[in-house]
């Protein structure tokens, strides 16, 4: 279980809550890390992401559900922060509560895709939790 009590872990916790965008770095059938930026919502436990059908990160996830995700270091290259988990295609939407948190959370995003909510939520059908294992990285 990932530590989020020490002072690095509150740290990290804050970011997850706060920002839009976060790194999913899956691994291909070559064993190659394929880094993406992607939108998410974190609930405390696990991040919940979602993706159109048929892509790529989808068969990663497939053939290797271990994955990273990371945030943008600062201007100078501080503020590094990594979790390491487990990642896993869910063959049913999370609670709706939580479907309704993401997409608050992207509204603006969602209307600068030109996008309905409606429109989003029949693109990006697939949700993906992925539940932290590990941590690493360092604030200055």
């Amino acid at each position: 279980m990932v530590n989020f009590t020490s002072r690095f872990g509150r740290h990290v916790n804050r970011r997850l809550r706060q920002e839009k965008v976060i790194w999913l770095t899956t691994v291909d059938e070559h064993d190659t890390p394929q880094p993406r930026p992607v939108w998410f919502q974190w609930d405390g436990k696990t991040v919940l992401i979602f993706s159109e059908k048929n892509k790529a990160k989808l068969r990663h996830i497939d053939h290797n559900a271990r994955v990273t995700l990371n945030f943008n270091t600062d201007e100078d290259g501080g503020d590094v922060a990594v979790l390491i988990g487990e990642a896993k295609i869910l063959a049913a939407a999370p609670n709706a509560s939580r479907v309704k948190t993401y997409l608050r959370k992207y509204s603006k995003g969602i209307k600068d895709l030109d996008m309905t909510v409606k429109e989003f939520r029949e693109a990006y059908t697939v949700p993906i939790l992925v539940t932290p294992q590990a941590m690493r990285g360092f604030v200055e």
